[in-house]
């Protein structure tokens, strides 16, 4: 598998290049989320690794940047990017190679540890995930490793937000049948932690889940009055050519 991917089609983002720090064929992560587009999660680890070099993350993203046309650069791919204990080392590989904003799409999991918010700090957006008020919520929807405990999650997403200082903090909240009911719980949680944008998704591309009604969305996306809340089904995706399409969908199973 090469690291880097795309660009694919974000609604959020525009069109990304995709960074894939953990790049592993069988899906690791530290959640094993029953919305995920890729599928169970056949490694479940909370554990940092160095699973990417520096050097070949350098020469793939310099053959990538000659010919995708790209809006931002994202962390994300086939498992959990803070998960990656080069983080640090990748990023600054990135904005050596490049102007564009960078951005990184994680579950919140490993915000508890130090070095992590650190990191994260040096981007420009942190798309953080909270889809459930409990932990027993919590369990049913993205079924963490046993060490990932729903409170200090919360409050490493608060920690997280007030010492973060790039441009944008955003918090994606992925309702699925299981947790339409809890979105006011949610939403009360969303505003003690006070994100710049509330990212209101349901599962759109190819999922285990069947994804909600755009009614059901918009009916949710009320109990986030005050903030700035955006629903999915607001938002056109952006037409992108793919340098690699086979390395895209084994990220992304549908453009």
């Amino acid at each position: 598998m090469k690291t880097v991917y795309g660009p694919v089609p974000s609604k959020r983002l525009g069109r990304s290049l995709g960074i894939d720090p953990v790049c592993r064929k069988n899906k690791t992560c530290s959640f094993d989320c029953v919305y995920c587009q890729l599928g169970k999660t056949q490694h479940k680890s909370f554990e940092l690794k160095k699973f990417v070099e520096s050097t070949e993350l350098e020469k793939e993203l310099k053959e990538a940047l000659k010919k995708a046309k790209a809006d931002v650069v994202t962390f994300s791919g086939s498992g959990e990017p803070t998960l990656a204990k080069n983080l640090d080392e990748l990023v600054h590989v990135v904005r050596e190679a490049t102007n564009l904003p960078v951005a990184v799409l994680t579950n919140s999991s490993l915000f508890y540890l130090k070095e992590v918010r650190k990191t994260l700090s040096k981007f420009d957006v942190v798309v953080a995930k909270l889809d459930a008020p409990d932990q027993e919520l919590f369990l049913e929807i993205n079924n963490p490793a046993k060490e990932i405990k729903f409170g200090e999650t919360l409050e490493s997403i608060k920690k997280m937000r007030k010492e973060f200082s790039g441009k944008k903090f955003a918090l994606q909240c992925m309702f699925i049948e299981n947790n339409k009911a809890n979105a006011r719980e949610i939403a009360a949680l969303a505003k003690e932690i006070n994100p710049d944008e509330i990212q209101i998704d349901t599962p759109l591309r190819p999922s285990p889940v069947k994804p909600l009604k755009k009614e059901e969305l918009n009916s949710i996306k009320q109990e986030f009055k005050g903030l700035n809340a955006v629903s999915i089904y607001e938002i056109e995706k952006p037409m992108v050519e793919v340098l690699d399409l086979k390395e895209t969908l084994l990220r992304r199973p549908k453009i």
